[in-house]
C-alpha cells in the first residue's frame, strides 16, 4: 500500500476522534522500554508506541490501519495468528509467542518476542496489545552457543553429543541407522615430528575428505582427536549397501597423502561399521527404550568393536561388525577380568630367554618373558593376554610384577655366572607413559639392592613413537639411573633414521621379519645396513628370532653384535637359566663350535 494512502487512513482516524488509547496510557506508552502495538482482534494496527516508531524506522501514523501480520514472516505467521486469538479468547491469560518480523524498509529479518494481551474491555485501551521484545542478539548468541556445544571447534562438524542425539531421534522413529567409525592411525607421530597445528590441518584435511565421501548421504561428525563417525539412515537394504561402500571409501580418502608446510604427511584410518535394524515390527516388539538411548549405545559399541578388530589387525583396512567379534571381546573381558587375580593367585611365572654374543658365542644376558597357567585354559599364549592386558589397563600391573620377578633373580644370576649378566624387561606403551616410572624403576632397584646398568628396558619401537617427545623424556631420566635401554621390534613400524637419532637407547633389537629373508643377498645386505646404521649410532644391535645354525651364521656375518632365539635356548624357568648361565662358555661349559668357524 502506498504510503501517502496510509498517512490518510491515519488523519481520518485521529479526524474522527476513533478512541484507540487512553491519553495516559499512550503517555505510559513512551515510557515503555517495550515497543508496544495496539491491534484489532484481526491484527489492524490502531495504536503504535513512539518507541515501536524509532526502534524500527517506521511513520507510527503513516502505518495505521495496516495489517500487522504483514510485518511477520510468511513462515511464522500462522503461529502468531494462532497465539493472538487464544490471547482473545474470553478470560483468557496473556499469550507469549516469538517470531521472525521483517523489517519494512530493508528486508532485514529480526527476531521479536510478543506477549498478546486482550485490553478491549479496558477503558484505556481499545483493542488488543502486542508488547513487542526484539530478541535477535539473544537468539543469535544462543545459536552462537548451541553451536559450540553441538560442533567441533576445529572442523565445524557435529560433535559426539551432536551425532549421538541424531541416532537417538532416527532410532526412535523406527529408522535403519549405520555407523561408520574412523579412527586415525599416524596422528599423534604428525605432532610429534612436525607440531599440532600440523596435525590440526591434517585433521581439517581429512574432515573435508570425509564430508566429500559422504556427500548427501550421511552426516560427518568428529567425535574425539583422532576419531570421525558417519551415519546415514534409511531404509535397511540402502543403508546397508551404503555402510559397506562407504567404510572403504573412507580407508582410501584418509590414505591419501596430506600436503602440510610443504611436506607430505600420509596416516591412515582403521574402520569399523553396525547397523541398527528398524526398533520394532510385527514380529520385532520394539525394546522399553522410550528415548532410543540404549539402542544407541549398543549401536556405538557394535561399530567400537569393529573399529577395534580393525586396528588390531593393522590398521588401514575397514571391518564389519559381526557377532564372532562381539564374542571375542567378551572373551578377553573375561580374561581380562580373571589376569586381574593372576598376580595375587600365583598364575604367573617369568622365564627368561639368553641373549648370546654372535662373535664369542657366551651368554651375556637374559630377555624376562611372562607366562600364565590359567587354572582353567592352562597355558594362556602371551600373544592372546598382554594385548588384553593393554586394553585393560591390567599391564601396569603386571609389567611391575616382572621387574620385581627379574631384579629379585639378578642376583642369582650373577653368582651362576661369575660375572654382571644384563636382565632385560619389557615395558608396554602404558608403562612408557605412566608419570613417575623413573621412581618406580629407582625403587625396586634400591630393594633388591641391584646395580642399574644390570638392567635394561625395552621399549617397544611403536610404543616410543606413538608420543616420541614424551618417550624420549621418560627414557633420558631413566638413563639418568644408569639404567640401559633398548628399542624392541625394530622394523614393525617406522624404522626411521631420524627416530634413531632422536630416542636415547642403546641397544636395538631387530624383529624377526628381517631373518625371514636373510637367506638371500639382498636379505644379507638389507640386515648389514641396518647393523652400520646402528654401529655407526653406537648402538649394540640383537637380532630376535634365530632358529637354525644358517641364519645365526648369516646374522653374525652382517654384523649384527648379539642374537636370541630357539637356536640357543628356549625361555627357561629360574633356575634352569642358572644352570645354563653356569655352564656359559669361558665358565665352565666348552666353547661352541659355531662361534669358533664363525669368527675364524
Amino acid at each position: 500500500m502506498n504510503p501517502r494512502h496510509l498517512s490518510g487512513i491515519g488523519r481520518r482516524l485521529r479526524g474522527l476522534g476513533v478512541p484507540v488509547v487512553s491519553p495516559r496510557y499512550e503517555a505510559l506508552a513512551r515510557q515503555a522500554a517495550d515497543e508496544v502495538l495496539v491491534t484489532s482482534p484481526e491484527g489492524t494496527v490502531r495504536f503504535l508506541s513512539p518507541s515501536f516508531s524509532r526502534r524500527w524506522n517506521l511513520d507510527r501514523w503513516a502505518l495505521l490501519g495496516m495489517d500487522a501480520f504483514d510485518w511477520i514472516h510468511p513462515d511464522d505467521r500462522d503461529r502468531a495468528r494462532e497465539a493472538l486469538r487464544r490471547a482473545c479468547l474470553p478470560g483468557a491469560a496473556p499469550v507469549d509467542s516469538e517470531h521472525r518480523y521483517l523489517v519494512l524498509r530493508t528486508g532485514e529479518v529480526r527476531w521479536v518476542r510478543v506477549r498478546f494481551s486482550d485490553a478491549r474491555h479496558e477503558r484505556s485501551v481499545a483493542g488488543v496489545i502486542w508488547n513487542c521484545v526484539d530478541t535477535t542478539e539473544e537468539k543469535h548468541a544462543l545459536e552462537a552457543l548451541r553451536f559450540v556445544a553441538d560442533h567441533d571447534r576445529l572442523t565445524g562438524l557435529p560433535n559426539r553429543r551432536s551425532l549421538f542425539e541424531a541416532l537417538a531421534t532416527a532410532r526412535a522413529a523406527g529408522a535403519t541407522c549405520g555407523l561408520v567409525l574412523i579412527g586415525l592411525d599416524g596422528l599423534r607421530a604428525v605432532n610429534d615430528r612436525l607440531g599440532h597445528s600440523a596435525g590440526d590441518d591434517v585433521v581439517r584435511r581429512t574432515a573435508e575428505r570425509l564430508t566429500r565421501v559422504a556427500g548427501g548421504d550421511a552426516v560427518v561428525a568428529r567425535l574425539d582427536g583422532d576419531e570421525f563417525a558417519l551415519l546415514v539412515t534409511g531404509t535397511e537394504r540402502v543403508v546397508g549397501q551404503a555402510v559397506a561402500v562407504l567404510g572403504e571409501r573412507c580407508v582410501r580418502a584418509v590414505r591419501e597423502p596430506v600436503a602440510v608446510g610443504g611436506r607430505s604427511v600420509v596416516v591412515t584410518a582403521g574402520v569399523g561399521t553396525a547397523l541398527a535394524g528398524p526398533a520394532g515390527g510385527p514380529d520385532r516388539p520394539a525394546p522399553a527404550d522410550p528415548d532410543g538411548h540404549d539402542r544407541v549405545r549398543e549401536l556405538f559399541g557394535h561399530a567400537d568393536v569393529a573399529l577395534t578388530a580393525a586396528k588390531a589387525a593393522g590398521g588401514d583396512r575397514a571391518v564389519p561388525f559381526s557377532r564372532s567379534l562381539l564374542d571375542a571381546r567378551h572373551e578377553r573381558a573375561e580374561l581380562a577380568a580373571d589376569l586381574r587375580q593372576a598376580v595375587g593367585q600365583g598364575q604367573l611365572r617369568v622365564v627368561y630367554q639368553p641373549l648370546v654374543d654372535l662373535a664369542a658365542g657366551s651368554t651375556v644376558g637374559v630377555e624376562a618373558l611372562v607366562r600364565w597357567e590359567h587354572p582353567r585354559r592352562g597355558t594362556v599364549s602371551p600373544a592372546v593376554f598382554v594385548p588384553v592386558a593393554e586394553e585393560s589397563g591390567t599391564i601396569l600391573e603386571l609389567g611391575a610384577f616382572v621387574l620385581d620377578e627379574a631384579l629379585g633373580a639378578a642376583a642369582g644370576f650373577r653368582a651362576a655366572a661369575g660375572g654382571g649378566v644384563l636382565v632385560s624387561v619389557n615395558l608396554s606403551a602404558h608403562q612408557l607413559l605412566q608419570p613417575g616410572l623413573d621412581g618406580f624403576v629407582a625403587d625396586a632397584l634400591a630393594r633388591h639392592a641391584v646395580d642399574p646398568a644390570v638392567l635394561c628396558l625395552e621399549v617397544t619401537e611403536s610404543a616410543a613413537v606413538a608420543d616420541l617427545s614424551a618417550a624420549r623424556e621418560t627414557l633420558l631420566r631413566l638413563r639418568s639411573l644408569g639404567v640401559q635401554t633398548a628399542l624392541d621390534d625394530f622394523g614393525t613400524g617406522y624404522s626411521s633414521l631420524s627416530y634413531l637419532r632422536r630416542l636415547p637407547v642403546d641397544k636395538l633389537k631387530i624383529d624377526k621379519s628381517f631373518l625371514d629373508d636373510v637367506a638371500d643377498d639382498q636379505g644379507v645386505a638389507v640386515l648389514s645396513g641396518i647393523a652400520a646404521l646402528a654401529s655407526g649410532l653406537g648402538l649394540t644391535t640383537v637380532a630376535e628370532g634365530i632358529e637354525t645354525d644358517q641364519v645365526a651364521r648369516l646374522v653374525a656375518r652382517a654384523g649384527c653384535t648379539w642374537g636370541q632365539g630357539y637356536h640357543f635356548a628356549r625361555p627357561l624357568p629360574e633356575q634352569q637359566a642358572r644352570e645354563h648361565l653356569a655352564r656359559r662358555p669361558g665358565r665352565e661349559g666348552p666353547q661352541n663350535p659355531l662361534w669358533r668357524s664363525t669368527t675364524a
